[in-house]
């Protein structure tokens, strides 16, 4: 008997709680909070892109040093633009605006001809969905519906206890789809969520079709505390981007010089 008991007792004890309702409606209310906060600040970007080719060992190697905005709109989602300033050191941009100033136009036609102008500079695909806003946007209350959430485990990041919520995404027209076909592709979200609500760290991975397939793209954003804004911000992000096989492709990015840059008043959805 007694080791029975021991048993129902340690069954009780392992056994944890779903908490997926509660950690979500808690990322819920933080991230609502944390949306204006963040869509008033512009920061540096330096990316560093690596093509590893086949199995030569020979690599393409790319840096980027440019302006970022992460803005999110009421009917629009969260916006991220890039404005390449220099390549491998050397200028490229022969826009005139620089990114604040598109920005502080009526419209944000200026805005997206820096990022369609800024995407050709990739390694890879010629691809806006590198920046941290995109795991903010699948998270957002409004793609709730889309997305299957489950709570997996308790996870340390930088110090702190998360838990890690996993959502996967069920709904067609999927919000990434294959540029070239138009197929859908399904993403699966996880995001790394303190006892408070706070995202210390997020990630999307998108697959061609299947989650049984082998992923196509992967983005994780590392979140760290700034004294200097009271808050979380973006600073590192990683990447794996599609080129043709057996070639493979990674990035890393850093973000510094943050500085407030009210928008939200001037930008008009086109």
């Amino acid at each position: 008997m007694k080791i029975v008991a021991l048993i129902g007792v340690i069954g009780v004890i392992v056994q944890p709680p779903d908490d997926t309702a509660r950690v979500t409606a808690q990322l819920d209310a933080y991230l609502a909070a944390y949306e204006p906060k963040l869509s008033e600040l512009v920061a540096d970007e330096t990316m560093e892109q690596l093509v590893y080719v086949g199995m030569s060992g020979r690599q393409q190697r790319r840096v980027l040093n440019s302006e970022v905005a992460f803005i999110s709109l009421k009917d629009s989602g969260w916006l991220g633009f890039r404005h390449v300033m220099r390549v491998n050191n050397k200028g490229v941009s022969r826009n005139p605006h620089s990114l604040e100033a598109s920005l502080k136009m009526s419209n944000m036609d200026a805005a997206k001809a820096l990022l369609r102008e800024s995407a050709a500079h990739n390694l890879g695909l010629a691809r806006t969905t590198n920046l941290p806003n995109l795991p903010l946007e699948f998270l957002h209350v409004r793609n709730r519906h889309r997305l299957v959430a489950r709570a997996d485990g308790r996870i340390m990041v930088d110090g702190v206890e998360t838990t890690r919520l996993v959502f996967e995404e069920h709904v067609s027209p999927t919000l990434i789809g294959n540029p070239k076909t138009g197929d859908d592709m399904p993403a699966e979200v996880r995001a790394w969520v303190d006892d408070v609500g706070r995202l210390w760290r997020a990630e999307v991975i998108t697959y061609t079709s299947a989650r049984t397939s082998p992923y196509e793209h992967l983005v994780r954003v590392e979140f760290k505390e700034s004294s200097s804004f009271g808050m979380l911000l973006p600073l590192e992000m990683y990447e794996e981007f599609p080129v043709p096989w057996p070639s493979s492709g990674r990035a890393n990015a850093t973000y510094r010089n943050f500085r407030r840059f009210q928008t939200s008043a001037r930008i008009v959805p086109q």
